[in-house]
């Protein structure tokens, strides 16, 4: 009798311990991109906030950093170019004034990923082992990429030019040269006064209305996006400053309002990404009432000073002197020298490119 109970419990212990093994086979499949941590190793790590307001534990000492957009590739680039591992698909077109030995070395980092796109190289991301990943406070997919990557995924953002100077110093710090990161944070800061030192003196009725043109013409951004934060910071209204959208589209770069409403709130000044752009706006029957088009006040944005990417702080000095010429007036040429001289680290930019560009 004692032999068969024996036997009973042996059976029911050899069936529970068979559950058991099989559920940690379970959540060992689900977890297997995930290193964890042990308790010594979580000592050593710091807890930083980044620009998502998340909380987030890095080690204390960063040595290998993945990006996955290409602001952040550059602030890593210019702040500790060595520490770079991989590079996001759009950075690697990008690379302009660095020298031709350094090009070469960044396109032959891996490539992670393409942002715009949700594109993640999650297999090759794991396979590098980046000691953290930088990305943006926009990414839709910050959460799945934490549970896909070992690393700490941590936002960036882009959002407006303040962001970039808040950016500039929270890259300084993940990447261990905070000197370096806030000395671009204060270029940032002491440009961006230069200029609203005077816009924000312009009465709210004199301030002159602005539509920012995609290449597509008939779209434009959103209220919380760089472009959109550049044109208000040089004195002028957003489209969407006044017209209200969708919280999902309050950070889109892609906003497609109607023509209607366009034609409505009747433009003072049109900005195009492209020359292309421009000659399609001048040249449409839809668009010639609108005043920007009959005052002859429609411009395309310049390769050295853009209202995006990281010549967006080139960018608001630019707008700001086409808005109201003769209330700024800074010296562009001069501007774009210094800027690249403390971005790119280039002593040299080539002075019959930027005139050429100005005529």
């Amino acid at each position: 009798m004692k032999s068969k109970k024996s036997a009973t419990y042996m059976c029911r212990a050899s069936a529970m311990l068979l559950v058991i093994l099989i559920s940690f086979s379970g959540c060992s499949e689900k977890s297997k991109n995930i290193q964890v941590k042990t308790t010594s190793e979580i000592k050593k790590d710091i807890v930083i906030t980044d620009m998502a307001g998340r909380k987030i534990n890095i080690p204390k000492e960063v040595n290998k950093i993945s990006c996955i957009h290409p602001i952040p590739s550059h602030m890593v680039w210019r702040l500790a170019p060595k520490k770079m591992v991989s590079i996001d698909n759009q950075f690697k077109d990008r690379l302009l004034f660095m020298p031709e030995q350094e090009v070469k070395r960044l396109k032959g980092l891996p490539i992670t990923g393409t942002f715009n796109t949700g594109d993640m190289e999650t297999e090759q991301m794991l396979m590098i082992k980046p000691d953290i990943i930088i990305s943006l406070k926009k990414d839709v997919n910050l959460d799945k990429e934490q549970t896909n990557y070992s690393a700490p995924v941590v936002a960036a953002s882009k959002n407006s030019l303040t962001d970039y100077e808040e950016s500039w110093r929270l890259i300084g710090k993940l990447v261990g040269n905070e000197k370096e990161g806030n000395e671009l944070a204060d270029y940032w800061h002491s440009t961006m006064a230069k200029v609203t030192d005077i816009t924000s003196k312009i009465p709210e009725k004199d301030k002159l209305k602005v539509y920012y043109a995609q290449p597509q013409i008939n779209t434009t951004v959103g209220s919380k996006t760089i472009m959109a934060s550049i044109i208000r910071m040089a004195g002028g209204i957003n489209l969407y400053d006044t017209i209200s959208t969708s919280k999902a589209d309050e950070e889109n770069e892609s906003v497609t309002p109607s023509m209607e409403e366009v034609l409505t709130w009747n433009p003072d000044v049109i900005i195009a990404k492209t020359a292309k752009a421009r000659y399609e706006i001048l040249s449409s029957s839809e668009w010639k009432n609108i005043d920007a088009v009959k005052n002859k006040r429609v411009y395309a944005t310049l390769k050295y000073e853009m209202l995006d990417r990281i010549q967006s702080l080139m960018g608001l000095e630019w707008t700001a002197n086409v808005l109201y010429p003769k209330k700024i007036n800074l010296d562009i040429n001069k501007e774009v020298k210094t800027f690249y001289s403390k971005v790119y680290l280039s002593k040299s930019i080539i002075d019959t490119q930027i005139h050429e560009e100005m005529k």
